[in-house]
């Protein structure tokens, strides 16, 4: 099976969290991202990931996954929209209760992909092959409930206009309120991301945004409010890694200017 484009980003994540897992000090403990990535053929050196990278990538993950559990206990009665799951094994790291309604959606050919090679999930575990962009699969979800969006990785490969509008979509849906947990850039952090060589291995688009880009977030609806931004340094996993990453990592969330090239956020609806 063939993944072009964006859909082939989707083993970037998917070997940085097996290179973390592979460490001497995991900080996601991604064991079946590890397992999938030996079974799989194909050159993931291609992407050339630094180790800064491979913890970032985990980092990122791990926060969103933290925030999720939080979610899910407040609310068990929550449904989790994964957007663009790729092969994230994030409802297995979760490991929700088998009664909590998680929705993994993906192009059909990454779902195809996804039944395959990963395990069975029982309970109220679905997938959808779908573009998330199409518009008629949100108006047939329950909104008697909040939901809980997951974007992570999704808006870089989108311009503007079109995570405005799936965002939009998404908070008049569900009048129940929600969350949504996400990776938001600037303008200058995406045209630097067009040349990484992790992307131009892909030949993935990335999206065209805004002077203002992910800081106007806030302004397209007046239920929308920022409630949190993670903050790797704080997590009790950094304790664990060599001096040289968490001194880049503390480096690199005290400057403000930094942090506002790419930032994992927690928003409120």
């Amino acid at each position: 099976m063939r993944l072009e484009g964006s859909q082939e980003t989707l083993l970037i994540t998917l070997y940085a969290k097996a290179m973390d897992n592979r460490s001497a000090h995991p900080v996601l403990h991604d064991r079946l991202a590890d397992d999938l990535a030996r079974r799989l053929d194909y050159d993931f050196e291609r992407f050339g990931l630094s180790p800064l990278d491979i913890r970032g990538l985990a980092f990122r993950s791990l926060a969103i996954d933290k925030w999720t559990r939080a979610a899910l206990q407040s609310r068990q009665d929550t449904l989790v929209l994964h957007l663009a799951c790729g092969l994230d094994s994030r409802i297995y790291r979760v490991d929700p209760d088998l009664d909590v309604d998680w929705l993994d959606i993906d192009f059909p050919e990454v779902i195809r992909l996804r039944r395959e090679l990963l395990p069975q999930r029982l309970g109220k575990y679905r997938t959808l092959a779908s573009n998330v962009m199409e518009p008629d699969w949100i108006g047939k979800l329950d909104n008697d409930r909040p939901v809980l969006v997951i974007a992570e990785g999704l808006f870089p490969y989108l311009d503007q206009d079109r995570v405005r509008e799936l965002v939009l979509r998404l908070i008049e849906h569900f009048p129940q309120g929600g969350q949504l947990l996400c990776d938001v850039y600037n303008r200058l952090a995406l045209r630097l991301l067009r040349h990484a060589r992790m992307i131009r291995a892909t030949d993935a688009r990335i999206g065209e945004w805004d002077a203002r880009g992910a800081a106007a977030l806030e302004q397209w609806h007046p239920r929308l409010q920022l409630v949190d931004e993670a903050r790797y340094s704080q997590l009790p996993e950094m304790a664990a890694l060599p001096w040289t990453q968490r001194l880049a990592f503390r480096m690199y969330e005290r400057s403000r200017w930094l942090r506002d090239l790419g930032r994992v956020v927690r928003y409120r609806f």
